[in-house]
């Protein structure tokens, strides 16, 4: 790895300026390789730069334009890109455990096993991004944004999503174990085969939502709202639904022994009779289970 020293870095982005511009002289920035950790490039102008296995560690990055930048094998641990532009940024392989990008925008970025653990993504845009194999634990990404974002065999346990954004999001194979939803909205999302063990979704929204063999188990759900959701196979066994919403679902083969449906709205009798319930299972009027056809235990009280 070659370590870049701050005049040459100057005259870099200089050309690079030249480049984007389409001025005489102008050379596109190609830093493959390079050390630059602790660099200071608050708001540089590096779109499009060819940055492949660089070394930025603890780097000052803030509101730093990198969109279409080649950031792949890119070593950006603690680095702080507060407002930085990522737009259509392809982060291969890329390193960013503990970055700090709040407000940051990774639109239409390509997120191949990356990994980015304890990083604070608090308000950052992931719309159209795909993230395929990354690693966002411990992580808070509260009121981030995903909207139709392409999540596939992604680990986001214990992950801060409080009124994180989901819409029509396709989210597959991923793990949100101990995950906080709190007031996430999910709607339209497509969440397939994923792992929700444990999390808090505390007034989420999953109107039109699919969550297809998904597992809720002992998930915290209190007050949701599935209205015209699809939870056919989804599994809810011994989670919490109180106060839930249902109108219009879906749910048939949906688990739902030992879950507390207790107060839950908009169920019914063909619905309970198409899940499966048990002995365990508090249906919406308080009663246990199994939900018996024409018993009236679907209405609340």
């Amino acid at each position: 790895m070659v370590t870049t020293t701050g005049m040459h870095l100057e005259k870099v982005l200089e050309n690079h300026k030249a480049w984007l511009e389409k001025r005489s002289g102008g050379v596109r920035a190609d830093l493959t390789g390079y050390s630059m950790s602790e660099s200071r490039l608050e708001g540089a102008d590096l779109t499009q730069a060819i940055l492949r296995g660089v070394s930025l560690m603890e780097s000052e990055l803030s509101e730093a334009q990198l969109q279409r930048a080649s950031l792949e094998m890119s070593d950006l641990r603690k680095a702080v890109l507060t407002g930085a532009d990522l737009t259509g940024a392809d982060l291969t392989q890329a390193q960013m455990d503990h970055v700090w990008m709040p407000n940051a925008s990774l639109s239409e970025a390509k997120l191949v096993g990356v990994a980015i653990r304890k990083a604070n993504l608090q308000a950052a845009r992931f719309l159209d991004a795909s993230l395929q194999g990354c690693d966002l634990s411990w992580s808070n990404a509260a009121r981030a944004s995903f909207h139709q974002a392409r999540i596939f065999e992604c680990v986001f346990t214990d992950v801060t999503l409080e009124k994180a954004l989901f819409f029509r999001t396709r989210v597959q194979m991923s793990r949100f174990r101990g995950s906080n939803l709190t007031e996430a909205n999910l709607s339209g999302a497509q969440l397939l085969d994923c792992d929700f063990s444990g999390a808090e979704f505390s007034d989420a929204k999953f109107p039109k939502a699919t969550l297809t063999r998904s597992n809720f188990f002992r998930a915290n759900l209190p007050f949701c709202d599935f209205r015209e959701a699809v939870l056919k196979a989804a599994v809810f066994v011994g989670a919490t639904l109180r106060g839930a919403r249902f109108g219009g679902a879906n749910v048939f083969t949906t688990d739902f022994r030992g879950a507390d449906l207790s107060g839950a709205r908009e169920l019914t009798a063909e619905q309970l009779t198409q899940a499966l319930t048990d002995t365990d299972t508090i249906l919406p009027n308080g009663s246990n289970g199994p939900y018996i056809r024409r018993s009236g235990a679907e209405r609340p009280r």
